[in-house]
């Protein structure tokens, strides 16, 4: 059985329980403390979004706790257990069954890579306990749930309706567009749809596909084979790391000819700065590219603005807080809900929670740009999957530029 890496209890002076399964419920309930199962990649090639995720989660629970912890349950107070899936999906599914069957967990957070979601969906629907991703792109099986944007209609609508808004409104002469995008399921599942949705326009000509290798430690060559494309706009769903190399290659090469137009946290994570360095940073992220996200650290919404405020006066956050971040906080206070819906630590009691699970808009607990609020669909994945584009600006900062509702700026012409 694999390792459990690291547990944090939340909790002062309380007794974990014991002999406690999945076929008692009725000891469930009696229960002063919740588990919360937590799988994260803590090690291997992701582990950067854990160094996110995980603080965030803890915090998160924490306050929930010190604030009565779940009422309908009596004031029971949160108790995360954590797991390392390595990156890895089979450790993932493994860590999953160890939770379920040993740590007796009555719902699971964090996991969000689109082959360790594949893995661990079967393992939810077998036990009948349900989970939340923090961002993954497509929830599989009746106990599995997400709050990533959907490849459709999240990444693909979103962008193209953007690209359409550069040409339209802002006269942007944009034509030849060449796929860029990481490989890796979540990164082809994205360029499927983009490509799906760019042919309901006769206007674009799509000259081209490059697929990043994930374990590649350099992108020159790719941006040799993009340049000698020629290409007016770049669209695709690239990582943390993989954006990383693309702009270092951007910039070795000296190519600013075309438009990024990015998915996903290779154009808005804040990591990104950090990991270019000053010169290169901005000299690339603040020309000719703009970012997918639901998150910018500027964004005019009070709930978002009063928790990174508390964020930042706790002194514990060493890590650029963005999107992941957000993501994170809006998972803790999904798992609170459903819980206080449910009345009960049953598994099957808290999956059908979800179903009854709505945060309005402009509520304290939602943290997200979107009108419709946080409701789940029969799908699984939010009702409301809108994002919004940024653009980078020399303070290090995001501009808001799409959609209007949200927008603090135009998107500046090609330079």
């Amino acid at each position: 059985m694999a390792r459990e890496v690291t547990r944090r209890t939340v909790i002062a002076g309380m007794t974990a329980l014991a002999g406690t399964t999945l076929a008692a419920p009725a000891v469930r309930a009696q229960s002063k403390i919740v588990k919360v199962g937590m799988i994260n990649p803590v090690s291997g090639h992701a582990a950067a979004f854990a160094q996110e995720i995980v603080p965030m989660l803890e915090f998160m629970f924490e306050k929930i706790n010190k604030a009565g912890g779940i009422k309908s349950l009596g004031g029971a107070q949160i108790q995360l257990v954590a797991a390392d899936d390595a990156s890895q999906a089979g450790r993932a599914a493994n860590e999953a069954r160890r939770l379920i069957s040993q740590e007796n967990v009555s719902i699971i957070v964090g996991t969000f890579l689109s082959d360790v979601i594949a893995a661990v969906a079967p393992v939810l629907d077998q036990a009948k306990v349900p989970a939340v991703s923090v961002s993954g792109g497509g929830a599989r099986g009746s106990y599995f749930y997400t709050l990533g944007l959907t490849y459709d209609r999240g990444y693909a609508e979103t962008s193209v309706n953007f690209l359409n808004e550069l040409v339209n409104k802002h006269k942007l002469p944009l034509k030849k567009i060449l796929m860029v995008y990481a490989n890796y399921e979540g990164g082809q599942q994205v360029n499927k749809y983009l490509l799906s949705r760019l042919k309901e326009f006769d206007h674009y000509e799509v000259i081209g596909e490059v697929p990043l290798d994930m374990q590649a430690q350099d992108y020159t060559s790719a941006m040799v084979r993009i340049r000698s494309m020629a290409p007016d706009a770049i669209m695709g769903a690239v990582l943390t790391r993989g954006g990383t190399l693309l702009q270092q290659a951007r910039y070795s090469l000296n190519f600013n000819d075309a438009i990024f137009i990015g998915n996903a946290s290779g154009y808005s994570d804040p990591a990104l700065w950090k990991n270019l360095g000053e010169e290169i940073a901005q000299a690339t992220l603040t020309r000719n590219l703009f970012s997918l996200t639901t998150f910018s650290k500027d964004l005019k919404l009070k709930s978002l603005q009063d928790l990174l405020a508390e964020i930042q006066a706790t002194g514990r956050f060493n890590h650029a807080i963005g999107q992941n971040t957000q993501n994170a906080a809006q998972a803790a206070r999904v798992v609170q809900h459903v819980l206080e819906i449910a009345g009960s630590t049953d598994p099957q009691e808290v999956n059908a929670a979800f179903s009854k699970l709505s945060i309005k808009a402009g509520d304290p607990d939602f943290y997200y740009a979107r009108p419709g609020g946080l409701e789940f669909g029969a799908d699984h994945l939010p009702k409301d999957i809108s994002a919004m584009f940024t653009r980078w600006l020399p303070d290090h900062s995001q501009q808001v530029v799409y959609p209007s509702d949200f927008a603090e700026g135009a998107p500046p012409a090609k330079t």
